[in-house]
């Protein structure tokens, strides 16, 4: 079936509807999943079209997920899988950006609505490990569009606040180039992120970490006063008004 999909791209309706049938999707999502990873070295080897394929098929079985909540027990067993070798191919290929991309589509599957407790648990203990990882990939890489990829998953990575915030001085960097990014996407994250942490994390805690950027973090804060986008700026104003009251 795969390599009739890498030839024929209108034949991944086939695994989609199985997908989505309620009497065998739990199977089908398992099997697809078992090939898939077992096969992620060929995300660096493979040909344009195979990557492609793969990509998809990883899409489409992380949105039955979605669509079909009791298919959260089938993927949670392959988090840690798929994550630790996607960054273990990341570091070694010449190629890592599909790697990137696959941890892309993960991390928006298991953060949708927020409502998939059972993925989320199995990222508390990967938190520190795939941080330090994505933020070495992103201090070691050179091209823009992969820093901004590796920006973003560093900004996604599925966490509730309080399991996260131990780790927000490792995640400062990469707020800072959100906010400095030439990309709006990338902006709106990280202005979203910056006010939730202003909003949600204790001053005693989180101020000594701004401190640390704040010759970086207020001139892009500034930077989005003027941008000319008026939903940037508004929120510039509005963190900017938040951090200032701190002070009084």
């Amino acid at each position: 079936l795969f390599d009739h999909i890498v030839n024929r791209e209108t034949f991944i309706l086939i695994p989609q509807h199985f997908l989505t049938n309620q009497a065998v999707t739990r199977v089908f999502t398992e099997i697809l999943l078992q090939f898939l990873v077992t096969r992620l070295k060929d995300l660096s080897t493979g040909s344009r079209q195979e990557t492609t394929t793969m990509l998809n098929l990883f899409k489409i079985a992380f949105s039955a997920v979605s669509t079909i909540p009791e298919n959260e027990t089938v993927l949670r067993p392959h988090i840690r899988s798929v994550v630790g070798s996607c960054l273990r191919h990341a570091m070694q290929e010449k190629r890592p950006m599909h790697y990137y991309m696959l941890l892309k589509t993960l991390f928006r599957a298991v953060s949708s609505g927020g409502k998939f407790e059972l993925l989320m648990k199995e990222f508390i203990s990967l938190l520190k490990s795939l941080l330090d990882s994505l933020t070495k990939l992103l201090s070691a890489s050179q091209e823009e569009e992969t820093k901004e990829l590796l920006v973003e998953l560093c900004l996604t990575v599925p966490s509730r606040l309080n399991f996260l915030f131990p780790h927000i001085p490792i995640l400062m960097k990469p707020l800072v180039q959100a906010l400095n990014s030439s990309t709006p996407e990338l902006v709106h994250l990280g202005l979203k992120k910056l006010e939730i942490w202003v909003d949600a994390l204790q001053p005693a805690y989180l101020d000594p970490h701004l401190q640390a950027v704040k010759d970086d973090m207020m001139p892009a804060l500034y930077k989005q006063l003027q941008s000319g986008n008026n939903t940037f700026a508004v929120a510039a104003i509005r963190i900017l008004g938040k951090l200032g009251g701190r002070h009084r």
